[in-house]
């Protein structure tokens, strides 16, 4: 009777086991892949919690020679470390901008650390009443909405801000304008101000006292130093009284200031609301990758993965952000044509919906008043280690705003910044909240490459920073 006992104990912690490494890959990988080495948070001494501390680099050793390329097993390190910078980063904050004892969902009402992080605006001068409204929405805890994202076409003194790379607005179901940001961490705006890189002419002094060589700080371990840190985000405006459910989203009361040469009336306005982030790049020099690591996130409810979930209708009571897949005759990546009148400046109606001017009808659709916003559609999947880890992280966040974010992917790349055509990794990465009209060639690496200031009969290479080389008078 022992022995059988035994043996049965026996089978059944083996079966238990088996159990355990079968669920396991599930959630790793498929046969002949290692697991994924995940934790939390980058200090060893507790991987299973999460924390507020940033990671310095890459848990992964590389050598001088290696070919970058996608590979499950060495993506999920740069997925994890993309993650424990979103967790940290959106730790919530005491008013000095540090992070708060508990946890990520301890205290919703706070601030998040990089939201003290400096707007671009304040380094490298706005008008006058720019930065006043700056420090007035400071002072009061509103956010507030001055600037086009990522634009070649930024223009210090328009306190608009409800365009992409590409100059283009991404408008939601609502028929109201997405809108954005951009800050720089407290390493980056230190060392921009100290040796004057807010100017073109403080720019090629700095170049020429350096050989030649422009390079921002990198992160180090040694040093305690968590590197240069560029964030853009992206939000939208959310009305409960077409189905938004704020509860979803990390969200911000607003003020979004119109100006005239942007307003349907010709006299600037400003608009208070409630916006949820609907997107988010974080780009971080390191010391391993000095061509900087580009983490890019997205909220869950923008628009499907695939055309094929949509259809199965995978959010039956949430519709898509940016998404309408009754509508096949809906082109996707098709932005808002200007009207007679606009100037080469798109219009805010005065009162929501803000952008229904420019809303689009569907032959078929128009005899039951159906209009539309912008159709944004993923191009390229979501790689599936990038997945997987996704699920990790996801998982261990439920019970928090957290667990409705995911990330679309980390790019890298590694050899001489000098030398730009090298391997991206994935060789394509965007953001449909970000990139929307322009996600087929989508490539931060690639793009940031053409960062450069001329003065002095130098063309400059700003280290991949357009924050910098778009900005500097």
């Amino acid at each position: 009777m022992k022995k059988f006992i035994v043996v049965s104990l026996l089978l059944a912690a083996i079966i238990f086991a088996c159990n355990e490494v079968k669920q396991s890959k599930n959630v790793a990988g498929g046969p002949g892949e290692n697991p994924i080495a995940n934790s939390f948070c980058p200090d060893t001494t507790h991987p299973n919690d999460f924390c507020p501390q940033l990671p310095y680099d890459v848990n992964l050793p590389f050598q001088a020679g290696y070919t970058a390329h996608l590979d499950p097993d060495l993506q999920p390190p740069f997925d994890i470390f993309s993650w424990q910078t979103f967790v940290a980063l959106n730790w919530p904050a005491d008013s000095a901008g540090n992070p708060m004892s508990g946890s990520i969902g301890d205290h919703p009402d706070a601030l998040r650390v990089w939201e003290y992080y400096t707007d671009f605006a304040e380094i490298f001068g706005g008008s006058d009443q720019m930065i006043l409204q700056l420090k007035d929405a400071k002072n009061s805890k509103l956010k507030f909405f001055h600037l086009t994202s990522k634009s070649n076409h930024h223009h210090r003194d328009s306190l608009s801000g409800f365009q992409e790379a590409d100059t283009k607005p991404l408008i939601d179901r609502n028929l109201n304008f997405a809108v954005f940001d951009i800050k720089a961490n407290p390493v980056e705006t230190n060392f921009i101000i100290t040796n004057n890189l807010e100017t073109k002419s403080g720019i090629n002094a700095f170049y020429l006292k350096n050989n030649k060589q422009f390079q921002l700080p990198a992160s180090s371990a040694k040093d305690n130093s968590a590197g240069s840190m560029e964030i853009k985000t992206s939000w939208r405006i959310l009305d409960t009284s077409k189905g938004d459910d704020p509860s979803r989203y990390y969200t911000r009361d607003a003020i979004i200031f119109i100006s005239d040469s942007n307003s349907v009336t010709g006299k600037a306005f400003t608009i208070k609301a409630k916006v949820g982030l609907v997107g988010m790049h974080i780009i971080r020099k390191t010391g391993k990758f000095t061509k900087w690591i580009w983490s890019t996130f997205e909220h869950i409810d923008n628009t499907p993965d695939n055309i094929q979930e949509a259809q199965m209708d995978q959010h039956p009571t949430i519709p898509w952000s940016f998404y309408y897949p009754s509508t096949l005759g809906l082109m996707p990546g098709i932005p808002a044509a200007f009207l007679p009148g606009d100037n080469n400046n798109y219009k805010f109606d005065p009162s929501a919906p803000y952008a229904k001017r420019y809303a689009v009808s569907v032959f078929g659709e128009a005899g039951n008043n159906k209009v539309f916003g912008t159709q944004a559609q993923r191009v390229y999947p979501i790689y599936y280690r990038t997945q997987q880890v996704n699920r990790l992280w996801r998982d261990k966040l439920k019970g928090t705003v957290w667990t409705n974010y995911k990330l679309i992917g980390s790019q890298w790349t590694i050899g001489d910044p000098g030398i730009i055509n090298t391997p991206n990794v994935p060789a394509m990465l965007g953001n449909t909240t970000l990139e929307t009209f322009m996600l087929t060639n989508a490539s931060c690496i690639s793009c940031h490459g053409g960062a450069t200031v001329a003065v002095g009969g130098n063309t400059i290479f700003t280290d991949f920073s357009y924050m910098i080389a778009l900005n500097a008078q």
